[in-house]
């Protein structure tokens, strides 16, 4: 093909034929002082032009766009009209490059044929090409893939939870909401308080915004091996809902067999098992709980409202495989698969929320983990985990838990969760809460704080 054929060619070409007709014009017009100013002002854009071409980010990632396109096998030969004719090869067009806070976002015209897998397959490629943190693709349109890179882990530093509600604040704005639930209002309040018991703040997202778990209506595996943070995860949800609790429209349950994550906080919750007979008892119990529920909602209520008479209640099971998978004792096994199979599908719709730890997800360890609508997986051991966690393609999409550092300083909380309504993974990092943390919920808001309900 013929040099000025070339698109780019042209543009240039037809720039300095408009430059050079301006200049003449100028100096035809204005004189010789004229145009040597137009010409110090064309060598200024010339050498702000060739310092980003140089050294910009966006700059390097369109100069070095078809090298790369080309060794991640995205070129596509162009047609040939003789036999005699060079072949030509065409690549994705980059469309846009625009500054988010923390990085660019590459918009990416797909050619005909592709699909976003031929460039997703290769971000992890692609981010040591640009040498960056990391890169993401996305879909938003047919037929156009946005590459959104990170320069930096926002995620890095790790950082502790917000702080809670002191007590009598909590006292004071549940009764309000006790008054005004009877139908009676108050000079003092006329808008309802209801503590927060649908989702817990218990992070940040990779992009600065607050990590919101949803609870209410759903249930919630979170998988990692030791040392991967599945604690912060569970002393988060614990945190944000102790107010709900309090406040009498949130019962918070939990099963312990290590005795050694939950037991620091035994007297948080409403009923504490860490004896595998007990934790059996407890999960049937949920399970017999949420069935009268069942019974009495039928052809009355087609959607849970927490309430004192009716709360909502969280089943908090840390080391879920060992009820499911390593009990010895198999009679206690097949009535705790029961009871979780029973409570995670049925459970959310009549106000009940099974939050599962683990370690291993292997379908033989933990085959009913498809029950758990919202997922989340911390640092894995191998890539084929990941799926196994988020769903069949989350790998690709990003998520890749088994990178994630081990080091608890970088790594311990972070994770990527996938959320029923949103099937693209999103990193996140959960809040460390610490020793002191948990003890000064233990003061305020335990049975010996003047918290509530005895613990099983």
């Amino acid at each position: 093909m013929h040099i000025f054929h070339r698109p780019v060619v042209r543009i240039w070409a037809l720039l300095v034929a408009v430059l050079w007709v301006v200049f003449e014009a100028v100096r035809a017009k204005a004189g010789a002082v004229a145009s040597d100013l137009l010409v110090a002002v064309y060598l200024t854009a010339g050498v702000v032009f060739v310092w980003w071409w140089l050294f910009s980010f966006a700059a390097r990632v369109r100069r070095g766009w078809p090298a790369l396109t080309k060794a991640i096998g995205a070129w596509q030969q162009e047609p040939v009209s003789r036999i005699d004719e060079t072949f030509e090869y065409r690549y994705p067009r980059i469309v846009r490059i625009r500054r988010h806070e923390l990085g660019f976002d590459v918009t990416v015209s797909l050619l005909p044929g592709q699909v976003p897998k031929n460039l997703g397959d290769h971000v992890e490629g692609i981010a040591h090409t640009w040498h960056v943190f990391r890169v993401e693709a996305s879909s938003p349109a047919r037929g156009v893939v946005v590459l959104r890179v990170w320069f930096t882990d926002p995620l890095a530093v790790p950082f502790e939870a917000p702080l809670m509600p002191s007590v009598g604040d909590v006292v004071k704005r549940a009764a309000g909401l006790a008054v005004l639930r009877y139908g009676r209002t108050t000079p003092e309040r006329e808008d309802p308080w209801v503590p927060e018991f649908a989702s817990a703040e218990i992070g940040r997202c990779d992009d600065g915004s607050p990590w919101r778990l949803r609870l209410h209506g759903t249930h919630v595996l979170v998988a990692g091996v030791t040392g991967a943070g599945k604690g912060s995860v569970l002393w988060g949800v614990v945190r944000a809902l102790l107010p709900a609790a309090r406040a009498g429209i949130v019962q918070l349950w939990a099963c312990d067999p290590m005795r050694m994550e939950l037991s620091f906080g035994r007297s948080l919750f409403q009923r504490y098992a860490c004896e595998p007979a007990a934790m059996v008892e407890l999960l049937e119990a949920a399970a017999a709980e949420m069935n009268r529920r069942a019974q009495t909602f039928a052809g009355k209520v087609r959607k849970h409202e927490p309430s004192s008479k009716c709360p909502f209640v969280v089943v908090i099971v840390d080391e879920l495989a060992f009820l499911t998978a390593y009990q010895p004792d198999r009679d206690l096994r097949k009535r705790a698969d029961a009871a979780i199979a029973t409570l995670t599908s049925q459970g959310r719709s009549v106000g009940f929320c099974v939050i599962g730890a683990l370690q291993d997800p292997r379908k033989e360890v933990m085959n009913i983990r498809n029950l758990f609508p919202d997922r989340i997986a911390l640092r894995l051991d191998e890539p084929n985990q990941v799926d196994m966690v988020l769903g069949n393609g989350a790998r690709e999409r990003g998520a890749a838990a088994e990178l994630i550092s081990p080091d608890p300083e970088i790594g311990a909380g972070v994770g990527y969760v996938k959320r029923e309504t949103q099937p693209e993974p999103v990193r996140v990092r959960a809040a460390f809460v610490s020793d002191e943390a948990i003890e000064a919920m233990v003061r305020d808001y335990g049975r010996s704080g003047g918290g509530f309900g005895s613990a099983a």
